[in-house]
């Protein structure tokens, strides 16, 4: 399936004052143009990706390390709450008492 509409384009550059063989050049012209550049993003694109992959599973492991140093980080911070609550509990029992 194409990408432009050749057909189209022959009609209005001919309505436009091309004769029929300057059109049907010149659109020929736009077809083979929109295909090459089709062709150059899709290479493109997959280059892209291929580079891109590694750097994916670089940013997952890093994530997921990170992700490791959180829970521990925050089980310390409730660990200390946790402790000074308790210290805070027997200083008002002991008050209390």
């Amino acid at each position: 399936m194409p990408i432009t509409k050749e057909l189209s384009n022959l009609k209005k550059l001919e309505a436009a004052g091309f004769s029929h063989g300057q059109a049907e050049v010149l659109a020929g012209i736009i077809e083979e143009s929109h295909i090459d550049g089709q062709q150059s993003l899709k290479e493109f694109l997959v280059n892209e990706f291929k580079a891109m992959d590694g750097k994916f599973e670089t940013l997952e492991f890093k994530l997921k390390s990170s992700q490791s140093e959180m829970k521990a980080d925050i089980i310390m911070k409730m660990s200390a709450i946790v402790g000074g609550m308790i210290t805070a509990a027997v200083a008002i029992a002991k008050m209390l008492w």
